[in-house]
């Protein structure tokens, strides 16, 4: 499992927007976290569609989280791109295993296991102990 730089660009989107009520532009964001606006504003766009984030168009509009940071998840920024954040292709749900087609291979098993406990420490990891308040 790689963080990709879209995700860790959605990190410090979230980051940015996790200072309170207010809305911010998306001129904002990108300055605030040194980012291109481009890049900003297509995870803003992403975070919106995945709920994550609100927009409100027009003059006094922006952007906001729609839900604080200490009730978003690791695992909600995986899942917002669409991607399970997987070990190995083997944990994805429709892999059938070249070497042990049956469903008996040892390695599988032991990353499946594994997988577990990764999924669940980033289902109970909230996005604001990654910001540093």
């Amino acid at each position: 499992m790689l963080v990709t730089r879209e995700m860790d660009y959605a990190m410090r989107v979230v980051r940015a927007l996790d200072s309170g009520e207010s809305l911010e532009t998306a001129a904002i964001v990108a300055e605030r976290e040194r980012m291109s606006p481009a890049v900003t504003l297509k995870i803003l766009k992403r975070l919106t569609a995945a709920g994550i984030v609100e927009s409100r168009r027009g003059a006094a509009g922006g952007y906001r989280l729609r839900r604080p940071s200490e009730e978003l998840t690791l695992y909600d920024l995986f899942r917002a791109f669409g991607r399970e954040p997987l070990l190995n292709r083997c944990q994805a749900a429709d892999y059938r295993c070249e070497n042990y087609p049956e469903g008996d291979c040892g390695t599988c098993r032991e990353l499946c296991r594994i997988q577990e406990i990764l999924d669940a420490e980033l289902r109970r990891t909230p996005l604001s102990r990654l910001f540093n308040k």
